[in-house]
């Protein structure tokens, strides 16, 4: 029982980045290379920066949702299993979880590239 737990606090730390991430990114009003966003596209100008830290937001949360539910869902129907089996489980949640980065990073950077040119001037 308490590898389960362990195992699922560990499948909502990815959720939880990812409602940190909804929370932090909007508020980051300075381009630094510390926190945020951040990519060359992103790095651009303070516009660019802006954008990219509000869109990254919002997607995070569209995908947070998804991913607090794929844990709460899975992770109760393996609480009698073996440790193997609850590793793997979570193991496999955390992978599919973890595709939400990619989404963000995929999402936002093909929204920069349409909202501004390669200079970081607005279309």
């Amino acid at each position: 029982m308490g590898f389960w737990i362990f195992m699922f606090i560990i499948t909502l730390l990815i959720p939880a980045a990812l409602l940190l991430i909804y929370f932090l990114c909007p508020r980051l009003k300075t381009i630094h290379g510390a926190s945020g966003y951040r990519t060359e596209r992103s790095m651009k100008n303070q516009d660019t920066w802006n954008y990219a830290q509000k869109y990254c937001a919002r997607i995070s949360l569209y995908l947070f949702f998804p991913s607090l539910i794929l844990a709460i869902s899975i992770m109760p129907t393996v609480i009698s299993k073996s440790m193997d089996t609850i590793g793997l489980i979570g193991l496999g949640i955390i992978i599919i979880q973890m595709i939400s980065f990619a989404v963000i990073i995929a999402f936002t950077e093909k929204a920069l590239k349409n909202t501004f040119d390669e200079s970081g001037n607005r279309r």
